[in-house]
């Protein structure tokens, strides 16, 4: 295995605003099997009894899904990764530098998650206002740079530029 040079895994959005869409949907859930069980209008055997059900289930499911919701990144000598689950791979050949700038996530990204915003793609993290804009080679994809936030903003940058200092030496 591969040595890391750092690696964060954030959630996406704040544990507040997913805790809130818990309670509301635990709770849409409780109302939803009381309405059903005391009145014969909403049974759990007609159909919208069934429809409020499942639509209370799946609002827990999807508060589930955001307080899971992670962002991780991971630097190494030969690359950089960065995404919900497997992510995005970038060799580190394919990276011309990296430059730490401050963001707001709702003006900039239109809120947390993997965006894309007036600042071109983002990978933002909620409890941060910082993070660092990628630049990439010409040609290696749609844009010639991406922007990761990071709690850890110095240490990122820290490890991003010693894994550059290294591809630069390797060269020679």
């Amino acid at each position: 295995m591969e040595e890391r040079l750092y690696h964060e895994n954030n959630a996406a959005l704040p544990v507040m605003l997913s805790l809130i869409v818990a309670i509301i949907s635990v709770g849409l859930l409780i109302f939803t099997l009381y309405i059903t069980m005391v009145t014969d209008e909403f049974s759990l055997t007609s159909s919208t009894g069934t429809i409020l059900v499942a639509t209370a289930v799946m609002m827990i499911m999807l508060a589930a899904f955001l307080f899971l919701l992670r962002i991780k990144i991971t630097v190494t000598y030969t690359s950089l990764t960065v995404g919900v689950l497997r992510g995005r791979v970038v060799p580190i050949e394919d990276i011309r530098s990296v430059e730490a700038e401050d963001f707001s996530a709702f003006k900039d990204y239109f809120g947390w998650g993997v965006k894309i915003g007036r600042r071109g793609l983002g990978y933002i993290v909620a409890g941060t206002s910082r993070g660092l804009r990628i630049y990439t080679k010409e040609g290696i994809s749609h844009s010639t740079s991406f922007f990761i936030s990071s709690k850890r903003t110095f240490e990122f940058e820290s490890a991003m530029n010693a894994a550059l200092k290294a591809k630069k030496d390797d060269r020679g």
